[in-house]
């Protein structure tokens, strides 16, 4: 069985200790590059080429907040994957677990009639105590990082993206993957930057499809992340 681990990372990032986590063998590795470049007036898809396991992409936007968009990159990685499993593990994650342990959960995943499982993700800071990581909830639409190849999921959404499953009568799997997330072990200055990013792009999601419901989520977002923007302006925890 050979895997797919698909990564979105920007330009000039390096990769040799996302991929030093993962096995030697029976690892694809699908990686799209990101990069802005002003000059430009639409989006410019490119395939870069293979070279034995390693596909490389890239994206160039002509600016961050009104053109990027989290699904559309990973439904592009898992439309140039030739693994029967596709893993999308962030640049500034890590798989943090025995590489056979790994294997196991995936045979016994591909054995399975599932078509998307989900992982742990833990690092993350705690909103008790900024000195002690937590884990995010494993059930959590967010840690559906694992599809079956060719199984017609697709991701959803600009920001905060996830597997469009909604509708489908499909089984979803647990594993006991785990990875280590790094992101959020910035500077205060800097974790104002990504919450703010992530924000503009929220914006034009939710303003896309307009709905009660992405109103009143939009909404509760937001006030989350107003109260985290204040206390790093005061110099308190994220």
């Amino acid at each position: 069985m050979k895997v797919s681990a698909c990564v979105i990372f920007p330009e000039g990032e390096d990769l040799r200790e996302w991929r030093a986590s993962l096995p030697d063998e029976d690892i694809e590795i699908v990686a799209l590059q990101t990069s802005v470049n002003p000059r430009l007036k639409e989006p410019i898809f490119t395939y870069v080429g293979r070279t034995g396991d390693h596909v490389v992409l890239a994206w160039e936007i002509p600016n961050f907040e009104d053109y990027f968009d989290f699904s559309y990159c990973r439904n592009k990685l898992n439309e140039y994957a030739t693994g029967e499993w596709i893993i999308h593990i962030d640049s500034d994650e890590r798989l943090a677990m025995r590489h056979d342990e790994f294997w196991q959960n995936m045979k016994a995943l591909d054995e399975s009639d599932a078509v998307a499982a989900g992982l742990t993700i833990t690092g993350m800071r705690s909103e008790i105590d900024e000195r002690v990581g937590y884990v995010r909830q494993r059930y959590a639409g967010a840690n559906l990082r694992i599809v079956r190849n060719h199984s017609g999921v697709h991701w959803k959404a600009i920001c905060h993206e996830h597997l469009d499953l909604m509708d489908e009568d499909v089984t979803v799997a647990d594993t006991d993957i785990l990875l280590w997330h790094l992101g959020y072990n910035l500077s205060a200055e800097e974790l104002r930057d990504k919450a703010e990013r992530n924000a503009k792009l929220m914006i034009r999601e939710y303003t896309r499809e307009k709905s009660d419901r992405n109103w009143q989520y939009l909404i509760n977002t937001f006030s989350y992340h107003k109260t985290k923007l204040e206390e790093v302006k005061n110099g308190s925890r994220w």
